[in-house]
């Protein structure tokens, strides 16, 4: 099998420690950054390529042509910008598991996916395809405030939010920053969700609805964007319905999803995207605490010919509330170390990824951060506090250039 990832090998592993692709059974070629690969132990996989997946929309160089004539069985992405390429190189080779290109493109593609959703009746924004700001003019006159953002975009990059025909001309004289094709959508005023589920052929087997706290539009220095589950109620009961007609509308569709909602100021659910594929951030963390599931696993089932389980039965009945954030720095310049780091029993996971000498610049997409951190609490007031210290006790060094 390949794998192509984007975080290190030892995170393909059960709570247990076991990894997901024993030696024994599988034979695999990983595609992972110089630093992932720099770090494996001797006989972890039988042949490692190293490629840059930080700054390319999918690859710089097609699967096909770092894979060589190697034949494989199964081919394994679990990050959002990597399913389009595994898609096409499936179908290319005619590789069974996992989703082909026409199925990955509604859960990718996000003008397919809204008209997908949209003729099973489900709501998603207003919306139009355009090639530069000034053709959104129309859209903007209708609701006052839309969103601009590139169809295939991820981790909020390159996201634009315009609130009147000042800002539309602003950013015509700017230009549109990728080369990707774009759209423009109505602006939902309201709160914005995330829902994260193991799915079995269309059919939620677990699930967590989670709130988020902070805006998207933005990365500012020592700002975050947090999000907590939700405590039981209406909206939980509202969402987690909204959740099941959406994936009834993809019933060929097994793994993980990662839903992203809006519940506007009537207390409506409103459509945003829809991922195949697990949340980033500590959203895995959280769900395998909560549900006893990883969704990370889940995603990687189907890809190798294995079913997605397909009732609750491991679904913890306590689901403790838990959450997360994403902690940008606090100034820019040379990073030097971190100073303190905080450590608690309810810190399921904290992730640091700057190493002494790198660059400190401003955060462009919401993976930018310093630090990451998944907590558990037993309501949503105590995960947001928890969060709180967890940024209070984060310490860095960083040296003005």
């Amino acid at each position: 099998m390949a794998l192509v990832s984007h975080i290190g090998y030892d995170e393909y592993r059960h709570d247990d420690g076991s990894p997901f692709f024993h030696p024994d059974e599988f034979d695999v070629t990983l595609l992972a950054r110089p630093r992932d690969i720099a770090r494996l132990a001797p006989g972890q996989v039988t042949r490692s390529i190293p490629v840059d997946i930080d700054t390319h929309a999918e690859l710089a160089v097609p699967l096909s042509e770092l894979l060589g004539d190697g034949a494989f069985d199964w081919v394994v992405a679990t990050q959002e910008r990597m399913l389009l390429p595994v898609a096409r190189l499936r179908d290319a080779k005619g590789i069974a598991g996992g989703m082909g290109t026409e199925h990955t493109l509604l859960l990718r593609d996000k003008v397919a996916m809204k008209r997908h959703f949209s003729a099973y009746g489900v709501r998603v924004p207003e919306f139009t395809t355009i090639s530069e700001p000034a053709q959104a003019a129309e859209l903007l006159d209708k609701f006052g405030q839309i969103v601009i953002k590139p169809v295939h975009g991820c981790n909020s990059l390159d996201v634009h939010i315009v609130r009147d025909a000042k800002g539309l001309a602003g950013l015509q004289r700017r230009g549109l920053a990728g080369s990707d094709r774009y759209e423009a959508e109505e602006f939902i005023s309201g709160r914005q969700f995330h829902i994260d589920s193991v799915v079995s052929n269309g059919v939620p087997v677990a699930v967590s609805v989670s709130q988020y706290l902070d805006s998207h539009e933005t990365f500012p220095l020592d700002g975050q964007i947090r999000a907590h589950t939700l405590d039981g109620g209406p909206d939980l009961e509202l969402l987690t319905a909204f959740n099941r007609t959406v994936l009834g509308c993809i019933s060929w569709f097994s793994g993980a999803a990662h839903l992203e909602a809006f519940l506007d100021d009537e207390g409506s659910p409103v459509f945003c995207e829809l991922g195949g594929r697990p949340g980033g951030a500590g959203i895995d963390a959280g769900f395998r605490f909560r549900h006893g599931v990883s969704l990370l696993f889940a995603s990687v089932l189907p890809q190798i010919g294995r079913t997605v389980p397909d009732s609750g039965d491991q679904v913890r009945a306590d689901r403790p509330a838990t959450g997360w954030s994403m902690i940008y720095p606090p100034t820019l310049g040379r990073f030097d170390g971190y100073q303190a780091l905080p450590q608690a029993d309810w810190l399921l996971q904290l992730t640091t990824s700057y190493r002494p000498g790198d660059r400190v610049v401003q955060p462009t997409q919401s993976s930018d951060a310093i630090a990451m951190a998944a907590v558990h609490g037993k309501d949503s007031r105590e995960v947001v506090d928890r969060l709180a210290q967890v940024k209070s006790e984060i310490s860095v060094s960083i040296t003005a250039e």
